[in-house]
């Protein structure tokens, strides 16, 4: 009952506004916004937003944070965003929170906030009737920046973090081996003169990418989570270096981008096949002036959240064809914030998060204080997008010695298959490299004893859960 009232005075606020916005190729499926919720630093009621897919009840989820909240929508109806769950969030007014998704559970920090906060879990499984918290506790940090999970690792990586009763830690390493119980891995000491914090980072399998705020951009190998290895850094003078933000890489592990969250500062491609000498190829923004906040890497494309320009989509299936001054087309964009005057620029509003990774390819976007977005783009989009999803089958099932595994869609790299009982303990594994042409993996099942499973497979920074009985 209590959610038919939330959404009947919601009614309202969640129609798309009437003016005016500025697009290419991207369209609105729907929105959400309560202008009356808590605003702090100005205007900003959102912050950052993640997407969720339970392979299980084949729906997709929306989840994004407001000052003081956690909201989850239903979005399997792109153009119906449904409202399932709201949860408070132990620091109250916080302007950034950070939230990570891994098998069927949501991780979400928070900083610059108002109190106390916490590593706080909830598991989503329940939805679309709501989700429960089962973990709320500072021992790893009181305060952290962002997180990031390498689910073929089983790591959740804390940046920026806060501890108890006294301190900061650049970085902190915790296991999710237990996902509801994590336990520390490790923690990062920057060597001497180089970075203090690590403002963002990204991990794929044992090699971290570190933003260091204005000290530039470090790769490490982390195979030793107590004793990792820094392999090579960029450093100012690179290109309009300024506030080192973010990184991520693309699916052949041989490029990189990042940005510098600095007015005006674009964002910069680095050849990185020769990872211990990173070679600067171009650097470009949505126009002179703006902003690019959080920029990812899926199939050929790169989609960014920049801040008063909205969203951006630019066409990189070719990046070794661009050096500077050359500038990768924008295939699509949509102005989630069209209170500026085209090529002025305040700041600190806007898009603030993008997430691209929902197999439907549907876009997720966050924008500060006109809210929540369900975006597709009206560009066709290569084949490449399919291949960021795992797009698992498995069969028989009920099973009895051979699991059979059908790739719908083709990958290369290590796809990690765990299977997982209803304890939680993993009782079969295996890795598969694959090369991009395989259909067809199996996995010995007859040990397993008569019961009901979850096959949990990871590939990159994609997870799928399939539940599978014996």
């Amino acid at each position: 009952m209590k959610k038919t009232i939330y959404l009947i005075l919601c009614i309202a606020i969640s129609a798309i506004a009437s003016q005016a916005q500025q697009a290419k190729n991207m369209k609105v499926l729907s929105k959400w916004n309560n202008p009356n919720l808590q605003k702090v630093d100005g205007d900003q009621i959102w912050n950052d937003c993640t997407g969720w897919k339970d392979t299980v009840k084949n729906k997709e989820y929306f989840i994004a944070g407001s000052t003081d909240s956690i909201y989850v929508f239903d979005v399997t109806n792109p153009n119906n965003m449904i409202f399932c769950d709201v949860k408070p969030c132990r620091a109250k007014f916080a302007i950034n929170r950070d939230y990570e998704t891994y098998s069927h559970y949501l991780y979400t920090v928070s900083d610059r906030t108002s109190g106390t906060g916490a590593l706080q879990i909830f598991d989503l499984q329940y939805l679309p009737d709501s989700m429960v918290e089962v973990f709320n506790n500072d021992t790893f940090g009181s305060s952290t920046h962002t997180i990031f999970i390498e689910a073929a690792s089983k790591r959740l990586y804390m940046c920026t973090n806060i501890l108890k009763p006294a301190g900061i830690s650049a970085m902190d390493i915790l296991s999710l081996q237990n996902p509801e119980k994590p336990t520390f891995l490790g923690r990062l000491n920057p060597p001497q003169g180089s970075f203090i914090k690590v403002h963002e980072m990204y991990a794929r399998h044992d090699t971290v990418y570190l933003s260091g705020e204005n000290a530039g951009l470090y790769i490490y190998d982390y195979r030793n989570p107590t004793n990792p290895v820094l392999i090579s850094s960029i450093t100012p003078p690179y290109p309009q270096a300024g506030y080192n933000h973010s990184a991520w890489i693309d699916s052949t592990g041989k490029w990189l981008i990042f940005t510098d969250e600095n007015q005006g500062l674009g964002i910069k491609l680095y050849d990185i096949s020769d990872i211990r000498n990173p070679s600067f190829k171009t650097v470009w923004n949505s126009n002179t002036g703006a902003l690019p906040h959080n920029a990812y890497w899926k199939g050929g494309y790169v989609y960014v959240s920049s801040y008063e320009d909205g969203v951006y989509i630019y066409d990189l299936r070719n990046p070794e064809k661009y050096q500077f001054p050359g500038v990768p087309p924008v295939v699509a964009f949509y102005d989630t914030y069209p209170k500026n005057a085209p090529g002025t620029y305040f700041g600190f509003h806007g898009c603030w998060g993008v997430w691209p990774f929902l197999p439907s390819g549907n876009i997720l976007a966050s924008d500060i204080s006109e809210g929540l977005f369900v975006l597709n783009t009206l560009y066709p989009l290569s084949a490449n997008e399919e291949a960021q999803t795992i797009g698992a089958k498995i069969f028989p099932n009920p099973v009895t010695n051979q699991l059979n595994i059908n790739l719908q869609n083709r990958i290369s790299g290590i796809l990690q298959v765990n299977i997982i009982n209803m304890q939680g303990k993993r009782v079969a594994e295996k890795n598969f490299y694959l090369q991009g042409d395989e259909s067809y993996l199996d996995l010995n099942t007859e040990a397993l004893p008569k019961g009901i499973y979850m096959v949990e497979l990871s590939h990159s920074h994609t997870f799928e859960t399939l539940k599978l009985i014996k």
